[in-house]
């Protein structure tokens, strides 16, 4: 990966499983860096802004890092699709809990 990919997702679970993944947290950080090798994932300890019944996971790229220089420099944004494949991962984790925690 090139140093101005994005390499760390925050990942804002949907508000009515909230507690659910923030219990998992751990494993579902785990499950996702496995799923996706060279990427971070955190979980946001936030609820997401919008309706109660929205059941997306809401993937947000962390855009900028400081360089060996100690500048602020900007990624560059990623493809639509790694967005959209970590967002379906997420969905797929709550689906199979139990699958993913064994």
């Amino acid at each position: 990966m090139r140093e101005t990919e994005v390499l760390e997702f925050v990942i804002v679970p949907p508000y009515p499983r909230r507690h659910q993944i923030a219990a998992s947290e751990a494993h579902f950080a785990d499950f996702l860096k496995r799923r996706f090798r060279g990427y971070s994932f955190k979980v946001a300890g936030i609820a997401p802004v919008g309706a109660d019944d929205d059941d997306s996971f809401h993937v947000i790229p962390v855009m900028s890092f400081l360089d060996d220089a100690g500048n602020m420099r900007m990624c560059e944004p990623p493809q639509p699709w790694i967005i959209n494949e970590i967002s379906e991962a997420c969905r797929e984790f709550t689906a199979n809990k139990r699958r993913w925690l064994s």
